[in-house]
């Protein structure tokens, strides 16, 4: 059996919404989502995964609105595969970058997924 990629299912579920998703920051991307484990535990077999989801945007409105489209999805969509439940836990919120000064909101999900596939 193989360890079960949360991230890689985030990152394919985002994509699949019609969004430019990663792990990482993308060089030259104005609009795109990012996706990060914060947190979470794991019990017979089931990871309870908590991820961070960012939405960055040229503007806060625009970084917002994706981010409540995301929230949305997130509670009336079926998850990605593998992952067996979404629960929205906080956000979305603004999430300023200093560093690359570019307008953000973040939503953190709460998932129910397997340890391994």
């Amino acid at each position: 059996m193989a360890a079960f990629s949360i991230s890689e299912a985030m990152v394919g579920w985002l994509s699949s919404l019609g969004y430019r998703a990663s792990t990482r920051v993308p060089g030259g991307a104005s609009r795109f989502v990012t996706v990060e484990r914060v947190g979470g535990a794991a019990s017979s077999m089931v990871d309870h995964p908590q991820m961070a989801v960012q939405a960055w945007a040229p503007t806060e409105a625009e970084a917002e609105e994706m981010a409540n489209d995301i929230r949305l999805a997130a509670v009336t969509q079926p998850p990605p595969g593998g992952v067996h439940s979404l629960r929205v836990s906080a956000g979305p919120y603004p999430f300023y970058d200093e560093s690359t000064r570019c307008p953000r909101y973040q939503l953190v999900l709460d998932a129910a997924c397997q340890l391994s596939v």
